[in-house]
């Protein structure tokens, strides 16, 4: 398999025939997946192996098993061919038929997404985009079974992290609000006591965020709010809030229009004791679609332009 001159004759014909039988375990199902006849396979099949010097499959009652050089080649291979692919079609503008799916949690819904879709849409109109966008949880779930491309909003905890890379943007905290003219508004040196006297909508238990609350409670000697409101609804909490002297526990982007209209107010409670890392999470040693790879650039510059950074990730406070 050292010879200088063999990957000369060796074709992409080659390669991919060997990629399709290590996949499929057959020349007939690696010839039906790929459109031809299976003499043709077959005889790609050992041009390659003659080439290499080594046989690459073990032949056995349940099928062609790569053995250990065919293992060796297809390390190599497999993701070589993916990415040369997926350049072929960004070069030949096939990712128009193809889709991009994202897992995002409703404050980066709400805060970054619009304008990231819009830079997205101007560069790929034909590219169809679909949100799953909530607080319930099962975004490592999503990403092993390749429902989505990737998520993006506050790290999961470390026990589900095994096998997924995280991009940290910025920094955001969870905060408690409060409507203006509410009794608590203004007030500085406030405690989780003087919270708790009023009704307090949080998120469900098993959520990211209601896990950080369910810390910081602890930590500060309260193990439950004496009157509470568990919702994974943003827009009744925003309601409720409005309407009542509820004091609600949100991310900070979920409530920001509303503190720029002057209708909410962030009470002085945690400080930064409840800050999040927000991101993009994306499976280990899978690579991301070329759409996917763009919607997660546009998220980034779309970071960038809204000021959630200052260079170093960590984020401006409004």
């Amino acid at each position: 398999m050292t010879k200088g001159l063999a990957s000369s004759r060796i074709r992409m014909r080659h390669l991919r025939c060997f990629l399709s039988v290590a996949h499929l375990g057959s020349v007939t199902r690696a010839a039906e997946a790929m459109g031809t006849v299976q003499p043709a396979v077959s005889r790609s099949l050992r041009e390659l192996e003659e080439e290499l010097g080594s046989p690459l499959f073990d032949r056995t009652a349940a099928g062609l098993v790569l053995n250990a050089a065919g293992n060796t080649l297809f390390s190599y291979v497999s993701g070589g061919i993916g990415q040369i692919d997926r350049g072929l079609e960004a070069l030949q503008g096939q990712i128009a038929d193809q889709r991009v799916v994202a897992y995002v949690l409703p404050n980066v819904v709400r805060v970054v997404m619009p304008g990231a879709v819009r830079r997205f849409k101007t560069l790929s109109p034909s590219v169809d985009l679909r949100f799953i966008a909530t607080t319930g949880g099962g975004l490592q779930q999503y990403l092993r079974s390749g429902e989505v491309d990737f998520g993006f909003g506050r790290l999961l905890s470390a026990e589900h992290m095994q096998g997924m890379n995280f991009e940290h943007l910025y920094s955001e905290p969870l905060v408690f609000f409060v409507r203006a003219g509410h009794p608590l508004a203004g007030r500085q040196g406030l405690t989780i006591g003087d919270v708790d006297r009023y009704p307090v909508v949080i998120p469900i238990p098993g959520t990211i965020i209601r896990d950080e609350l369910d810390r910081f409670l602890i930590s500060q000697g309260l193990s439950r709010f004496s009157n509470m409101i568990e919702t994974i609804s943003f827009e009744f909490a925003r309601s409720y809030l409005a309407m009542s002297e509820a004091v609600v526990c949100q991310p900070l982007g979920a409530m920001r229009r509303e503190l720029e209209q002057a209708a909410a107010e962030c009470l002085d409670v945690a400080g930064g004791a409840m800050d999040g890392a927000v991101g993009l999470t994306t499976p280990a040693g899978q690579t991301v679609s070329a759409p996917a790879q763009l919607l997660m650039q546009m998220i980034r510059e779309e970071v960038r332009g809204l000021g959630l950074t200052d260079g170093s990730g960590i984020a401006k406070r409004l």
